[in-house]
């Protein structure tokens, strides 16, 4: 067995290499990168190959899927946040609870049968930043669970669990940010709320041909 594990560059897919190295030492492949990198070179991939996807910048092509063995992706949101802002979308919505789940590739983007979900409560005070933060602490202990045993040769089965929705997309994240004069006060103040982290430009209003953007976050991120 030979594992290919297509990560971002960032501290949380640092951790899950280096738990994907002690599972599998010398049969693991990493492709590290960042959103808008070319698809990596790959090595020969058959049915003996496993595919592990964690904050993957890439959609791996259906093509991949096929010739490989299992392919498992962690996406960081439960079973009904699929997609694009998933944290977004679970704020703006007033969600109880919120997690991440392993689940098996397909050509759809986050349709795959989930093989695993953990979840918690969402906080009174969630903000983005600590909704992420604590979804990739689960995540990642979900990720190191797995890998030990896929390591034994255990690939787990189907949970029963399914997506509730079809994935949200960036065009409809790019939405959630757009305030307009017509919203009541209530209204904006949820979406500057689900839109606030730093780094990244928010909510916004266009008024007579100018934009403003509310305040987000100064500094780095928790996560």
């Amino acid at each position: 067995m030979s594992v290919l594990l297509f990560t971002k560059s960032d501290c949380w897919s640092r951790r899950a290499q280096a738990a994907a190295r002690e599972a599998f030492g010398a049969r693991l492949t990493v492709l590290e990168g960042n959103r808008g990198d070319g698809f990596p070179q790959l090595p020969t991939v058959d049915a003996g190959t496993v595919l592990l996807s964690f904050l993957s910048p890439w959609i791996l092509p259906a093509e991949l899927l096929v010739a490989a063995g299992p392919a498992l992706n962690f996406h960081p949101g439960s079973a009904n946040y699929p997609g694009i802002g998933c944290y977004n979308f679970a704020l703006y919505e007033g969600a109880r609870d919120f997690g991440a789940v392993c689940h098996h590739m397909a050509a759809r983007v986050d349709s795959g049968d989930i093989v695993a979900e953990r979840t918690f409560e969402i906080a009174p005070d969630e903000r983005v930043e600590t909704l992420k933060l604590r979804t990739m602490e689960v995540m990642a202990a979900m990720f190191e669970e797995i890998v030990a045993e896929l390591a034994r040769g255990r690939v787990p089965a189907a949970a029963g669990i399914a997506w509730t929705r079809r994935p949200f997309t960036r065009r409809e994240l790019e939405e959630l940010c757009r305030l307009v004069p017509t919203m009541d006060e209530a209204e904006m103040r949820r979406r500057i709320h689900a839109t606030a982290y730093p780094g990244f430009p928010g909510a916004r209003i266009e008024i007579a041909g100018t934009v403003f953007r509310a305040e987000v976050p100064a500094g780095p991120a928790l996560a």
